[in-house]
């Protein structure tokens, strides 16, 4: 019977020394003594520790630099640091972290990278003291963030996203995290929050809630109940996949929902899941990223990669109808309406204009900075030579947009009716935000000339169907009808003319041609111009320039 015992305590001590933990002794991870750190240990918070409590494996530490900079250099640093490498990472810490805080860090995200059954990344990961830095940010596979709860789920689905892809659905990384931190025996929630898991699906608020990226996670976004259901949800989601697919079709797809198809493979794999549990909602193709130090978050298409600067506010916020005071910083279905509604505008124009490729590596930049530097222009614009658009306004997006669709296609960049002329003719075609804006501003407006307008067309001015003879009136009472070159408006106007005379192919290639003289046409830029003036003048010269004003 003792015997008996005997063995069943042997076997069951057995299994915890096999079980999922890499816990390596100095000889096991052969790396020896730790770099000296005299007197007591600093902990996280700069108080000294007792070395006493600091009993855990040595790792070898060589001092090193390093130098981090956020897109477009909103924020660098540059660190003197020391690091460490195990078979799983490799760590950076700044020298004022202690001993037993750099153990319990690396031990926590050791023992959850030790349990991933698939192919593990290689992963680099920075921790700065707050002081030095208190964002979090991804760049490839280096992992940019202060000090925060170690044993977190949160914390080690950032590492996921580090070493899986950094614009990867957060939901199926939490997830994901989740599952190790139990697999590993941890106690995988205990920090995340003190609300029991449920064992099934949390309605949300709003369909778009489901979508489980990263801003639904952020109460900043939503509220802390909504955050609380996307982690449970999230776990659900994982949990159900990993009951029906390995952990290395788990980590392809967690992989694969940063990049653009993929993100369609993880939408559709979250409507199966939501379809089984009798919930129906049609999620989101873009894709999230934390911000860092400069940026509230950055988001993502196929067609550019937007960032929000923490200080961004709309310059004419307050004028325009589907804009609030902070606009894309607090509302989570604001947040997605708005890129939603100009991804889908980004692909008509594409398809619209109908050209071979186009660069789609473009950022977009909502910052109240000046651009490139301090004497740059203070509205919004395309910067050709960066291939980027900085936004002081939502209304401006599309407008800058189209500069960077027609980017390397107008041989004649000085030509002021080619390029603004273009954009501003173009603008109302696929323009939300520009519409509302227009509309509200327009049939609000005093002037003579406007409301004559209103009544010569008998109903409030409607910017899709109406501006092109808004144009034609505008050139007419300002005068510009002589010179394509004058103003946007009267570029926009020479082209609706070209447009309505030639057609809109026809006319952008006339655009992207270098020749001013038109030979299917018959006519050169001259004369093109006086036949333009012409028109204006024979369809608008029985009004009274002085009513008009």
């Amino acid at each position: 019977m003792k015997k008996r015992i005997y063995l069943l305590i042997f076997a069951a001590m057995l299994m915890l020394l096999t079980a999922c933990n890499p816990g390596q002794t100095q000889e096991e991870s052969g790396t020896g003594a730790e770099q000296e750190i005299s007197g007591a240990e600093a902990g996280a918070d700069g108080t000294e520790t007792s070395g006493e409590n600091a009993e855990s494996a040595e790792y070898e530490y060589e001092k090193t630099t390093i130098y981090y900079s956020e897109f477009k250099d909103k924020f660098s640093i540059r660190k003197d640091v020391e690091k460490t490498q195990t078979d799983y990472a490799a760590y950076y810490f700044e020298p004022s972290i202690g001993r037993q805080e750099r153990n319990t860090y690396i031990e926590a995200t050791e023992r959850m990278l030790a349990c991933i059954d698939g192919d593990l990344p290689y992963i680099e990961v920075m921790v700065l003291k707050p002081e030095s830095y208190d964002g979090i940010s991804f760049s490839g596979n280096h992992l940019y963030l202060p000090h925060q709860p170690w044993d977190s789920v949160d914390y080690l689905a950032k590492v996921l996203l580090a070493g899986y892809g950094e614009w990867g659905n957060y939901g199926l990384a939490y997830g994901y995290a989740d599952y190790l931190s139990k697999k590993a025996g941890m106690d995988s929630r205990k920090t995340d929050s003190e609300v029991q898991e449920a064992k099934e699906l949390l309605p949300m608020s709003a369909p778009e809630l489901y979508d489980l990226n990263l801003l639904c996670f952020d109460e900043k976004f939503v509220s802390p109940e909504e955050v609380e259901a996307s982690k449970n949800n999230a776990c659900l989601f994982v949990e159900d996949y990993l009951s029906s697919h390995s952990e290395a079709e788990f980590l392809e797809l967690l992989s694969a929902s940063g990049t653009v198809e993929g993100a369609v493979r993880a939408k559709e794999a979250l409507e199966a899941f939501y379809a089984e549990n009798g919930i129906e909602c049609s999620l989101s193709e873009m894709r999230y990223q934390y911000g860092g130090m400069s940026f509230d978050y950055m988001a993502a298409c196929e067609y550019g990669r937007f960032y929000i600067m923490k200080d961004w506010q709309d310059s004419i916020w307050d004028r325009t109808p589907l804009v609030s005071e902070n606009f894309l910083h607090e509302n989570y279905g604001e947040v997605r309406e708005f890129f939603e509604c100009n991804r889908q505008q980004m692909r008509q124009y594409q398809e619209y204009f109908g050209f071979g490729s186009y660069n789609n590596d473009l950022p977009i930049l909502f910052t109240n900075s000046r651009g490139v530097n301090e004497n740059g222009p203070t509205v919004s614009c395309y910067y050709e030579s960066e291939h980027a658009i900085y936004l002081k306004n939502v209304i401006s997006l599309m407008h800058e947009y189209i500069h960077s669709l027609m980017h390397g296609r107008i041989e004649k960049r000085d030509a002021l009716w080619k390029t603004e002329g273009f954009a501003t003719y173009f603008e109302p075609k696929y323009n939300l935000y520009w519409y509302s804006y227009q509309n509200d501003v327009l049939n609000s407006d005093s002037r003579t000339w406007i409301q004559e307008y209103i009544a010569a067309i008998g109903r409030p001015i409607d910017v899709r169907t109406d501006s092109l003879g808004f144009f034609d009136i505008a050139v007419y009472v300002d005068e510009w009808y002589k010179d394509p070159n004058s103003s946007y408006i009267s570029g926009a106007s020479f082209i609706s003319y070209l447009i309505r005379q030639y057609g809109e192919q026809a006319v952008i290639a006339y655009l992207c041609d270098d020749n001013e003289y038109n030979a299917e046409w018959g006519k050169s830029y001259e004369e093109l111009v006086q036949d333009w003036a012409q028109y204006i003048e024979e369809n608008y010269s029985q009004y009274s320039m002085n009513s008009m004003q």
